[in-house]
């Protein structure tokens, strides 16, 4: 935070701007969200939550739809609009979600809502290409709470920088595992976000929208965010283009800074600046193109520090901003320049870089569902980021639940190497005579079946499938925590079948296994 001594220099006219500002919002453009959730379980993947009933903003856009934020729609059973000067509510339907840039697009098929009284209009977006100037005035409209109406709150941008989005971070991506797919650009301003707000547009002096509003921060005074139109654009254009969203493209390195004397002197940089790369995502566009070891110096032309970041330009200023930011905004299919050192030589490469699998999954209904397997009480299931936040959000109202660190990090510090390869659970066990004897006190990582090495639960199924339908006497289970070639778990074969009933019907459990999405 400056001080009152910093000598802060205003960009030009930044006064004269505000004198200029326009009096009349597109404010009939703007509507109020509400929605009633209930999450799915990951611990107990058979049962559904409680519902609870949010609000939030959104607003018009090109092709009749409505954009809103994702964590404000997320989880949704209904979902009602209305605009400011009607009270009547219409029902919604949520047609695209992209957890990783916290947007969503809704539709409604009532012409009522278009037309009566006043037609709907469309949001004008700023300049796609570029960022909202420091210091320029902007106004965020919406329906925050304290009010059931419209409320603007005006204040300028006071900063840009690179994050990983909140709603992200709410579901367990973490910057510093190889399950993150970035930084994305985002712009803070000190104009009032409150809950409500979210999904709102926020516009500049000429009425053009040059941000979605995602967030505020609690424990500080005049601290909101908004998700830049040039990233609302990148997640739109794919939408139209394909009906969907796959996600932001990720650059499949780990990277590590050089800011160390002695190591840039040992790798021969001289006056280079750049990273070092730790490895490359074997799913990745970048395999094959660099390896471990390549020094990054440059990316599209702009020289990276040795503190990862590139400079970018906003406007008649420059800020420092992590480099993968380059290619987080990019629309797919879209070419991005590299250049390395490798073996005190400079290489330049191309790059696609796209969306990559994680190896834990990181959004419920968007790429990952609860799924299970039981086999004789043992209930089997997937590490992902939903699972591993349900337990981090009840574990004190349940000393029982223990999913452990271990089974976190295989799943988040490891790229994937497979399409199909998951990190296997042993989720928790339900009593029943044919488990007897095995305590249960921690989630274990599954690596074997019958002397088998097991990649993904839809084949533990099978194998499990096809051992009850030969004359195997025993299923043998061994868990990466045990020696080698060693089954810490063996169950009877004869009676699993109908012991699985059986609880089926105790804990009013549908069915004995859920392998597919959902």
């Amino acid at each position: 935070m400056m001080s009152a001594e910093d000598d802060v220099e205003l960009p030009p006219n930044a006064f004269s701007r505000t004198e200029k500002l326009s009096s009349s919002l597109p404010s009939q453009s703007v509507v109020k969200f509400f929605v009633t959730k209930a999450a799915r379980s990951y611990l107990m993947p058979w049962v559904v939550h409680r519902e609870s009933n949010v609000t939030g903003s959104g607003f018009v856009i090109e092709g009749r739809l409505l954009m809103t934020n994702a964590h404000v729609i997320e989880d949704a059973m209904v979902v009602e609009v209305k605009k400011h000067d009607l009270p009547k509510k219409f029902r919604a339907r949520v047609v695209c979600i992209g957890h990783d840039v916290d947007l969503a697009l809704v539709e409604v098929d009532d012409e009522r809502f278009w037309c009566h009284p006043n037609p709907l209009l469309p949001v004008s977006f700023s300049d796609r290409h570029a960022f909202a100037e420091l210091y320029s005035e902007v106004r965020a409209v919406g329906f925050p709470t304290g009010g059931s109406t419209i409320c603007v709150s005006k204040g300028v941008v006071s900063r840009v920088d690179a994050q990983i989005y909140v709603h992200s971070r709410s579901k367990g991506v973490a910057q510093d595992t190889l399950n993150s797919p970035g930084r994305l650009p985002i712009i803070q301003i000190d104009a009032a976000i409150n809950p409500g707000n979210s999904g709102g547009p926020t516009f500049d002096i000429t009425n053009n929208v040059i941000g979605v509003a995602s967030s505020g921060l609690p424990k500080a005074q005049n601290v909101g965010y908004i998700i830049p139109t040039k990233i609302a654009m990148v997640f739109l254009n794919e939408y139209f283009s394909s009906g969907t969203w796959s996600g932001i493209c990720e650059t499949g390195l780990e990277t590590m800074p050089l800011e160390n004397d002695a190591m840039r002197e040992y790798l021969h940089m001289g006056q280079r600046t750049g990273v070092r790369v730790v490895s490359v995502a074997p799913l990745g566009a970048a395999q094959g193109k660099l390896q471990p070891g390549d020094i990054l110096v440059e990316v599209d032309g702009l020289h990276v520090s040795n503190e990862h970041t590139v400079p970018v330009e906003l406007g008649e200023q420059k800020v420092d901003l992590d480099y993968g930011v380059l290619i987080s905004q990019k629309q797919k299919g879209e070419l991005t320049k590299v250049k390395v050192l490798r073996d005190g030589k400079e290489l330049e490469q191309e790059i696609t870089f796209a969306p990559i699998p994680p190896l834990a999954r990181r959004f419920d209904r968007y790429d990952s569902a609860p799924r299970y397997l039981l086999v004789g009480g043992l209930v089997f299931s997937v590490m992902s980021l939903p699972l591993f936040n349900e337990f981090c959000e009840l574990r004190r109202e349940d000393r029982r639940l223990n999913v452990t660190t271990t089974t976190y990090f295989a799943a988040v510090k490891k790229w994937k190497d497979r399409p199909e390869q998951e990190v296997i659970i042993l989720l928790r066990t339900l009593k029943h005579p044919v488990n007897l004897g095995y305590n249960f006190c921690c989630t274990r990582i599954l690596s074997r079946f019958n002397g088998k090495a097991m990649e993904s639960l839809a084949q533990l199924a099978e194998e499990v499938s096809k051992a009850l339908d030969t004359p195997e006497d025993f299923l043998r289970f061994g868990f990466e925590d045990d020696p080698e070639e060693f089954d810490s778990m063996v169950l009877k074969a004869d009676g699993i079948r109908k012991a699985d009933l059986e609880l089926c019907k105790n804990h009013r459990i549908s069915q004995p296994s859920v392998l597919e999405d959902h």
